[in-house]
């Protein structure tokens, strides 16, 4: 019981369903931890204990009568605030947002709910999303591995609270990477799913061509246990992409001997330092002595595809959120108001040009998978960067290089732990596949997990 704050949903799930635990004591014990690390971490916006505790009551007295819905029942999953849940505000990180109520639940949030799971709060998160910043509306999340580190953006709380055992699972939101860059400087597993498998309707936008949400959790099993729960067809969103019968990703037992890698490396690694590419390294072999084959590749569209991402999101935020700024520009933190201010001054031709440099990328992509089965690369340049208690940055943070070409091409990627740097802190691998590919990215994760201890590492806030 001791070390109840770090089992994972896999143990969990099957220990509230024999009744060897109840959904009440779990949530009590972790309340009582994040009421000890929260103030140190700021994990969460909002926390509301009563109905946590009551909707675990309601848990503990289904499963007493043998009501079992599946692996997550009883199970607490936490929610990044810009994820609807209903009666309880939905900030988005922002003030102007503070007293939003949702008047019902996003599909997500109503899909882990079916599934029996108990939402653990709201989770910290930049302006809209739309981070990192300087200053924070609610505070900087700091990462449990060390306070004066970036916990990663935007679903930066979620990370937080997942690595430092508040909360076993959580959703994120990812539009250039925000569920893999914190997953990967936090140390846990981050899936980015295919663009639409996983329902944003309730969701606040930040940048509806690229925006995904998805789950994070402490290893690749707790985390199919998620996306299981939650991946279908989007009832509310026109021309989301779905394939019949595509919504379960396990078995995650499958072999992945004889799976072929690919490796992006030449203006990718450049970037790296010494010991995330010495991570790296050793994650490839460690790939080799699984029976996998690995072979470098080229895709020479992914360079001009980084700006296009960055050129649609400052387009699409500033057509999101333009009425905010004309009203109530006052009540925006200042990077903000400059970037949705930057993003209406780009031309229209520049915006056309970036959707067809990700077009162009996703054509590669597309063949390239008909010869590899998965893309290895980095999930950041190097460990979480040091900031201020204000939340502002000391060291460079690098660029949207590994992450935002995959939200443009809306393919799924998943980010995992693959060592440590010399500072302490985690470096995360990631493994990028094909429309539809989670079920092979999550077993080659697992697979993975299985031979290495990267994933089992706890942080010590």
């Amino acid at each position: 019981m001791s070390d109840l704050h770090f089992l994972g949903i896999s143990e969990l799930g099957p220990m509230l369903a024999a009744r060897e635990l109840s959904p009440v004591e779990l949530c009590q014990a972790l309340l009582a931890r994040c009421a000890s690390l929260d103030p140190l971490l700021n994990a969460f916006v909002s926390l509301p204990s009563e109905r946590i505790l009551a909707d675990a009551r309601v848990a503990e007295e289904e499963l007493r009568r043998g009501d079992v819905r599946g692996p997550l029942h009883g199970v607490p999953i936490a929610v990044k605030d810009n994820i609807d849940v209903e009666g309880e505000r939905t900030t988005a990180g922002s003030r102007v947002l503070a007293d939003a109520r949702a008047t019902g639940d996003a599909v997500i949030v109503a899909r882990l709910r079916a599934a029996g799971a108990i939402v653990f709060g709201k989770t910290n998160l930049p302006e809209f999303a739309y981070g990192p910043l300087d200053t924070y509306h609610y505070g900087p999340t700091r990462n449990p591995w060390d306070l004066q580190r970036y916990a990663g953006g935007s679903s930066m709380g979620s990370g937080s609270a997942v690595a430092a055992g508040l909360v076993p699972g959580a959703i994120g939101t990812d539009t250039t990477g925000s569920i893999r860059n914190p997953a990967a400087w936090c140390g846990v597993v981050g899936l980015k799913p295919t663009f639409g498998r996983v329902p944003t309707t309730g969701v606040v936008p930040l940048a509806r061509t690229l925006d995904h949400a998805g789950p994070m959790a402490r290893s690749a099993e707790d985390c199919a246990v998620l996306f299981d729960a939650v991946a279908d067809r989007d009832p509310g969103r026109a021309g989301a992409s779905h394939r019949k019968g595509a919504g379960r990703a396990t078995p995650l037992r499958r072999s992945v001997r004889g799976l072929r890698a690919g490796v992006l490396r030449g203006f990718l690694w450049e970037p790296l330092s010494a010991d995330t590419a010495a991570a790296l390294t050793v994650a490839l072999v460690a790939l080799r002595d699984m029976g996998l084959e690995v072979v470098d590749v080229e895709v020479p569209a992914w360079k001009a595809a980084v700006e296009a991402g960055s050129t649609i999101l400052a387009c699409e935020a500033s057509a999101e959120y333009r009425r905010f700024l004309r009203e109530r520009p006052a009540d925006l933190t200042p990077q903000i108001r400059e970037r949705l201010e930057g993003g209406l001054a780009v031309p229209a031709p520049d915006y056309v040009d970036a959707l067809r440099a990700t077009q162009r990328l996703r054509a590669e992509l597309a063949e390239l998978f008909t010869r590899v089965d998965v893309l290895v690369l980095p999930s950041r340049e190097r460990t979480a960067p040091r900031m201020e208690a204000t939340g502002r940055l000391t060291e460079p943070i690098g660029g949207p290089l590994y992450a935002v070409p995959l939200n443009g091409t809306g393919l799924p990627a998943v980010s995992i732990p693959c060592g440590f740097g010399s500072d302490g802190l985690p470096i995360g691998v990631q493994l990028a596949g094909p429309a539809w590919g989670e079920a092979t990215l999550l077993a080659l994760a697992h697979a993975y997990q299985k031979v290495t201890d990267w994933h089992a590492r706890r942080p010590r806030p």
